[in-house]
């Protein structure tokens, strides 16, 4: 049997309302899953800013040392952003909804361990970052973070003496008036 065109007709409008509320329903879903990660969005951010770092010095590594780069090897880049945020969304909801009022107990600082869990991930990135630098142009980052750190503390050392010189001309200048 042949549909008549009214029956193709009402079946391409119910078809066209079926996925008009499948698309307002997958919307909807998908905002109240962006308003509860919305507290760790901008803590989803930096892991992923520092995995495509991490990925930048790789491949600058790998063209360096004159290595190829395969796609199975840029496939981790995919796999390390879903587990590492995997991680982040998983701890925030054990803080959320197991252990926060235990942490809150002890600390005031909201999404503590949330926050340390990003930590530690930035950490394992950064290293991995200075040892892909370090490939690169033979500079270990940290080293010269230390050194930087040591030059400014001896600079305030030294700014020290002056005020201490100038302060001690500055009592005798008044000790001669």
């Amino acid at each position: 049997m042949k549909m008549l065109k009214s029956e193709t007709s009402m079946l391409k409008s119910e078809t066209s309302m079926l996925l008009m509320n499948i698309k307002t329903s997958a919307m909807a879903v998908l905002g109240i899953i962006v308003a509860f990660l919305t507290p760790i969005i901008p803590l989803i951010l930096i892991v992923g800013a520092a995995i495509m770092a991490d990925t930048l010095f790789g491949v600058l590594r790998a063209n360096k040392l004159k290595q190829s780069i395969t796609s199975r090897k840029m496939s981790k880049l995919i796999s390390k952003l879903f587990l590492y945020n995997g991680a982040v969304v998983l701890f925030f909801c054990i803080e959320k909804f197991i252990l926060g009022d235990i942490i809150g107990a002890f600390t005031a600082i909201p999404l503590i361990l949330t926050k340390l869990i990003t930590a530690t991930l930035l950490f394992i990135e950064l290293t991995s970052i200075n040892e892909n630098y370090e490939a690169i142009s033979g500079v270990n980052i940290w080293t010269r973070f230390k050194d930087m750190l040591h030059r400014g503390k001896e600079l305030k050392n030294d700014l020290g003496d002056i005020k201490d010189i100038t302060d001690h001309f500055k009592h005798d200048n008044e000790s001669n008036h």
